[in-house]
C-alpha cells in the first residue's frame, strides 16, 4: 500500500506545473470548480477553522484565502504540489495564511487538531482506497455540528450515459461503474474508483447529509474540448448552472457534490 501512496506522490509531482494550465483551460472543470466555490463559500463562517484534503496546486485555496482571508489548512500526498501551492501562495501574498501537511487523506488525524469545515474537490477521494478510514477519520477531526464538503467521481454521468447510448459505445459506460479503472495523469495510469450517491452516503453514514448537487451533468470534462463553439459552451455552463440546482438531477453528474455535517 505505501507503494501505492508513493507512486500518487510522484505522478502527481510530475504533474504539478501543467495541472492548472490543463484543468483552467478546460471549461466544463472551470464551471465545476465555480460550482464548488460557491457552496465553500456558502457555508464558510469567518470564526471558523478550515482544512483542504487534496490542495493540488493550492488553486481553491488561494482563492479561498482572497476572498475571506481566512487561514487554510492543507493535506497533500504530493512533496511537488505542495511545493507548488506554497510558490503561489507566496506570489499572492498569503503564504501566512496557507499551512501545508504532507500525507495521504486517511492520515488527516495526524495533523493533531480539530477543524470547523473540511474540504475536499477534484477526485481526491476516488483515488483513496482507504476511503472509509478516510471518513471515520474525519468525523474524528471535526468539531461538533462541523461541516464536511466534498466532490467524487460519479458512477453514472447522464450526459455520457445518453451520448455513447445513441454512438453504440456501451463499453464507455461500463468503465466508469466498474469497480475500479484508471485515470490518465500527465501519461500515467492512476488507479480510481468511482463512487454512487449510494455508495457514498453508506461510507459517510455517520454524517448528516445537507445538499447534493451534480456536476458536469450535461457533458463530462474529458469532452469539453470536443465543443469548439463559444456561443454552445455558454449555453451548457447556462444549462449545467440551472440542472445542478434540481434536486432529480443530483445524483447525475460526473461528478456529485456533497455537503455533510457532523
Amino acid at each position: 500500500m505505501e507503494e501505492y501512496y508513493e507512486n500518487l506522490d510522484k505522478v502527481f509531482s510530475e504533474a504539478a506545473k501543467i495541472y492548472d494550465k490543463k484543468i483552467l483551460s478546460n471549461f466544463i472543470n472551470v464551471n465545476i470548480r465555480s460550482l464548488e466555490m460557491q457552496t465553500l463559500l456558502k457555508h464558510c463562517k469567518s470564526w471558523m477553522s478550515i482544512l483542504e484534503i487534496g490542495c493540488g496546486t493550492g488553486e481553491e485555496a488561494s482563492k479561498f484565502i482572497l476572498r475571506t482571508g481566512i487561514a487554510v489548512t492543507c493535506l497533500e500526498i504530493s512533496r511537488g504540489m505542495i511545493e507548488f501551492a506554497r510558490s503561489k501562495m507566496e506570489k499572492i501574498g498569503a503564504l501566512k495564511k496557507f499551512t501545508a501537511v504532507r500525507g495521504a487523506s486517511y492520515e488527516v488525524k495526524s495533523i493533531g487538531h480539530s477543524f470547523d469545515l473540511i474540504y475536499s474537490f477534484n477526485g481526491a477521494f476516488n483515488t483513496e482506497p482507504r476511503i472509509r478510514e478516510v471518513a471515520s477519520a474525519i468525523y474524528d477531526t471535526l468539531s461538533d455540528n462541523g461541516i464536511l464538503i466534498f466532490s467524487v467521481r460519479n458512477k453514472i454521468c447522464l450526459g455520457e450515459i445518453i451520448l455513447y447510448s445513441v454512438l453504440g459505445r456501451d463499453e464507455k459506460v461500463k468503465d466508469r461503474i466498474a469497480e475500479e479503472t484508471y485515470v490518465e495523469v500527465v501519461g500515467h495510469q492512476v488507479k480510481s474508483k468511482y463512487y454512487s450517491p449510494d455508495e457514498i452516503l453508506s461510507i459517510f453514514g455517520k454524517f448528516k447529509l445537507v445538499e447534493k448537487k451534480g456536476l458536469a451533468i450535461t457533458l463530462p470534462p474529458y469532452l469539453a474540448e470536443k465543443i469548439h463553439s463559444s456561443i454552445l459552451r455558454r449555453l451548457l455552463i447556462s444549462l449545467e448552472t440551472v440542472l445542478s440546482s434540481i434536486p432529480i438531477f443530483s445524483s447525475f453528474g460526473d461528478e456529485v457534490l456533497y455537503v455533510f455535517q457532523k
